[in-house]
């Protein structure tokens, strides 16, 4: 009897170890290392050379697809030196990160050298759980990060100097779309087109954007809503053109809060349109303008409330809707303790505030100091319904 009790005790303690092992091994995080030396590239996966070459997307790539297999748990692949693109041999060329994926590049530099627009330094279709961090790029890319349908996204830490392409976009161009994405502290330089875009996001969370010289926007939100934003500070976003430092378009909204949009002689400040809803923007401080400071066009439940509006070279604020009927109206959008003036002289700001029809109606102009903004009227406002109360125009 005792002897059987001992062999079944053994029986459990084996069968104990032996899932431990097991359990141990499953869960035990893979870990890639990216190095170059000279001209070489070599990539490890715990201690082991996967590859070694001369191409650095090839040797990051073959690293991420060397982690554990069929993963649900984050696993990294640090990359410790700076490199460049390559030819992109006519298609586009990228790193594709897979689902439940750190790519850290540690401060390290892609150059995109190609002479064309298809490299994509890092790119993801259909991916969640993955993270992008500490990457600086320069040249000129397509995108410099492309994520597609993409859920649980982190992005932190990104520097470009681009000559063309776009920085960051996240859409839903593969058909859901991206959702659950947090992008901090990007300073993004010379794009061709926005530095930051999205378009098809539900649920984004963005601590700070800095841009200059931009073709396009700081930051643009096409068909994004449950938004958070921090602040979006950009100069020369698309200087003499008609985009902005921050963008809203193509129904983006509801429920997006920015707390400060800060635009230096940009194309505008802060534009929103074409069936945008529901976005506060709590602080602006908007200088120099070649257009408008602030522009609503076809929106509803836009709020701006308050900061400093000058030297722009069309209306400090104007609030309108085209005759189209594609779109909702502007209305029940409110624009509050502003300070719009033009210290220049000659002034050349036409309007403080300006709201023209046709079909704007019910909005709010409340409380603004509009003293030495306007050479045709600090304040002209005709839409049905519109509310203007407390402001200040001599």
């Amino acid at each position: 009897m005792k002897v059987k009790q001992w062999c079944a005790g053994l029986l459990i303690l084996s069968t104990v170890f032996v899932g431990l092992f097991y359990q141990q091994k499953v869960f035990a995080a893979a870990y890639g290392e990216v190095t170059r030396y000279d001209s070489t590239w070599t990539a490890k996966v715990n201690g082991e050379t996967v590859y070694t070459g001369s191409d650095m997307f090839a040797a990051v790539q073959t690293a991420v697809n060397n982690l554990t297999s069929n993963r649900t748990w984050k696993e990294t692949v640090r990359i410790k030196n700076s490199g460049s693109s390559g030819p992109s041999g006519g298609s586009i060329k990228a790193i594709n990160i897979p689902s439940y994926t750190v790519l850290d590049f540690g401060g390290c530099t892609i150059e995109c050298n190609s002479g064309d627009e298809l490299i994509v330094p890092v790119q993801g279709e259909r991916r969640t759980q993955i993270e992008i961090k500490n990457l600086k790029i320069i040249g000129n890319p397509r995108y410099g990060i492309w994520l597609k349908s993409c859920t649980n996204i982190a992005i932190s830490d990104i520097t470009m100097n681009l000559t063309g392409g776009l920085g960051i976009r996240i859409d839903h161009s593969k058909g859901s779309w991206s959702t659950d994405v947090s992008i901090d502290n990007t300073n993004i330089t010379g794009a061709g087109s926005h530095a930051i875009e999205t378009y098809g996001v539900d649920g984004l969370t963005v601590g700070t954007v800095t841009s200059s010289n931009t073709a396009g926007c700081g930051l643009l939100l096409n068909l994004t809503q449950n938004a958070t934003i921090g602040t979006v500070t950009a100069t020369r976003a698309n200087y003499g053109g008609g985009y902005a430092a921050f963008r809203i378009a193509n129904n983006a909204g509801p429920n997006i809060r920015v707390e400060r949009v800060i635009a230096r002689d940009c194309g505008r400040g802060f534009f929103s349109l074409t069936g945008s809803n529901g976005c506060t923007v709590n602080y602006v401080d908007i200088s120099g303008s070649t257009s408008h400071g602030i522009l609503i066009e076809d929106s509803q439940n836009i709020v701006v409330n308050g900061g400093i509006i000058k030297n722009c070279n069309a209306e400090g604020v104007r609030i309108t809707s085209r005759s189209s009927t594609e779109f909702l109206p502007s209305q029940y959008n409110t624009v509050q303790n502003l300070r719009v003036y033009d210290d220049r002289s000659p002034r050349a700001m036409p309007y403080g505030i300006r709201e023209t029809l046709p079909r704007t109606n019910n909005n709010y102009i409340l409380n603004n100091d509009l003293r030495n903004s306007g050479t045709i009227s600090n304040l002209y406002y005709e839409g049905s319904g519109t509310v203007a109360r407390g402001n200040i125009i001599q």
